[in-house]
């Protein structure tokens, strides 16, 4: 038995005394956990622990300013990009323009015409809209927009408004409405001709329009609006008309053919000239020898005869 215990007690060495095991001494050396590179070790703790990440001054101004010349480059090479995108943008539209020229869709008429009921539109001027249509470098009638071709033809001084349309596949169709020569205004010396809004017809000449009446003072081509469409049916009145003056840019003084002098009130000037009108219908007015009519009070007329004016001395028929 003896033997027995002694091999047994062989195999494993016996508690100490107060039946507690005596612990392995450890190694000294570094443990493998420790012994693996940084990158193994925060895979295998799952991330970044807040001991491993270090943020110092040096690094965030190092940060910072690697993060302001990635900018700036990423400017400087956009503006480089993209005016170089602008001539690729360009050349593939010439290229396609001319894709399209061949394939049958090469402008091959432009029609300039007057809007229905509108002033005829002239050789000169049709030629002036055609010169406007079609963009430099561009060959097909794909590549006019009727929007935009629409806005180049109303800046032109003379037109008022205009209607675009495509016949395919090679005609486009432009009516014109013209801003009609209503008078010509004369201030400080400066001649222009306006149409019935009183604005200026840069295009036009004076020269070139000797029927029309003549008005004058500052600002009288935009105050004549009234009186110019109320001329438009009054046809005796306005075939003697020879100026129209702003006096005090309040009212109206009319000079006709003859000479004579018509004061018109400052209110109502335009009944005033329909009522000129129908003195003439049933009077012969203003085929009389006068120098002067006062229409400035209602309901009463002053004139003053000139026996030198319309062929010499006549009598004042009619009671006017």
């Amino acid at each position: 038995m003896a033997a027995v215990r002694a091999r047994r007690g062989g195999r494993g060495q016996e508690p100490q005394r107060g039946g507690k095991r005596r612990q392995p001494q450890r190694s000294s050396g570094p443990s493998p956990y420790e012994s693996m590179p940084r990158i193994a070790r925060i895979k295998l703790s799952g991330g970044l622990q807040s001991d491993d990440v270090q943020v110092t001054p040096r690094s965030l101004v190092m940060a910072l300013t690697g993060a302001v010349l990635f900018i700036g480059a990423g400017i400087a090479g956009a503006a480089w990009l993209g005016s170089s995108l602008f001539d690729a943008r360009e050349a593939f539209a010439r290229g396609a323009d001319g894709v399209a020229a061949s394939a049958g869709f090469e402008i091959g008429d432009i029609e300039v015409a007057a809007i229905e009921g509108g002033l005829a539109i002239t050789p000169q001027r049709a030629a002036e809209v055609r010169a406007l249509i079609v963009p430099e470098g561009r060959q097909s009638v794909l590549s006019l927009d009727p929007q935009d071709v629409q806005a180049r033809v109303q800046s032109l001084d003379w037109v008022a408004s205009a209607r675009v349309r495509r016949l395919w596949p090679s005609t486009m169709v432009v009516e014109v409405e013209r801003r009609q020569e209503y008078a010509i205004w004369q201030e400080d010396g400066e001649v222009s001709v306006i149409d019935v809004n009183g604005e200026r017809l840069l295009a036009e000449r004076a020269a070139d329009h000797p029927d029309l009446p003549l008005v004058i003072g500052a600002g009288a081509g935009p105050a004549a609006e009234p009186l110019l469409l109320a001329l438009e049916d009054l046809p005796q009145v306005r075939e003697r008309l020879h100026a129209m003056t702003r006096v005090n840019d309040r009212r109206w003084d009319i000079e006709l053919m003859s000479g004579a002098v018509v004061a018109l009130p400052e209110r109502g000037a335009a009944d005033a000239l329909a009522r000129l009108e129908r003195l003439q219908t049933e009077h012969a007015l203003l085929d009389r020898p006068l120098s002067h009519i006062d229409l400035r009070v209602p309901h009463r007329m002053a004139v003053r005869v000139h026996p030198t004016l319309a062929g010499g001395p006549r009598m004042l028929l009619g009671g006017a």
